[in-house]
């Protein structure tokens, strides 16, 4: 990402943001209410169009190019509320998402469905509709839904959001035993499981990059302290 900007007219929600994720990186992006974050990953993922900047991804210039364009491409992403078709199966949400562009079913798709049931905690539900699931299961449901488009870069919106602490426990470990191979990009409110799963956190304050480093530098930088407090960096 090259100096990303997004404005909605005298509204500025992103400003001159440059990140680089490695190959299978953990990485986290965290600030305050209205810093940018959702913003950035719907700018990524494709939903939106940057109005400065670039994106590349493998090396491709992807800029221009909408959010299944970009799926095809290996991102992959969850949202803030989960989304998964309520009058399909679990199993059957898992199959649709992962067969092949033009709608053929992958080579062992239900086989491969069913392992990720399972890697989620789903297997013994997978012939519930989704719309019966609990708000965790249905969490759960959307990952193993993302991980079957096989994407090289997976993008978390909020998955803690409105988990009872023993879900968000759950979540945890589920996040942990994500393929090392998929880089991750994590916005999330719940500061524990953040600076238990990221390599590296990159903080927003008001559209803008304050700081990028580890779990400890973040913890010790004067800088996030003043963007949690609401003062500008």
């Amino acid at each position: 990402m090259h100096g990303l900007g997004r404005r909605y007219g005298d509204l500025t929600a992103l400003d001159d943001v440059s990140l680089r994720l490695e190959p299978g990186e953990r990485r986290a992006l965290i600030g305050p209410n209205g810093a940018g974050k959702s913003t950035l990953l719907n700018l990524v993922a494709g939903g939106l169009r940057p109005t400065a900047g670039k994106i590349h991804f493998g090396g491709r210039d992807v800029t221009s190019l909408g959010a299944a364009r970009r799926a095809r491409l290996g991102v992959g992403r969850t949202h803030q509320h989960p989304a998964v078709w309520s009058s399909l199966s679990a199993l059957d949400n898992v199959l649709v998402a992962g067969r092949r562009p033009w709608g053929r079913l992958r080579p062992g798709g239900r086989d491969r469905a069913r392992e990720l049931l399972a890697s989620v905690g789903l297997d013994a539900v997978a012939g519930t509709h989704a719309g019966a699931l609990s708000h965790g299961q249905r969490r759960q449901l959307e990952l193993a839904v993302a991980l079957a488009g096989e994407p090289r870069l997976l993008l978390l919106d909020e998955p803690a959001a409105g988990l009872a602490p023993p879900e968000v426990e759950l979540l945890a470990g589920l996040l942990a035993a994500l393929p090392g191979t998929v880089a991750i990009l994590l916005v999330e409110h719940h500061l524990d499981l953040v600076y238990g799963f990221a390599d590296r956190v990159t903080v927003l304050h008001s559209g803008r990059h304050v700081h990028t480093g580890t779990v400890p530098e973040i913890r010790a930088s004067p800088e996030v302290a003043a963007a949690y407090a609401g003062v500008a960096p």
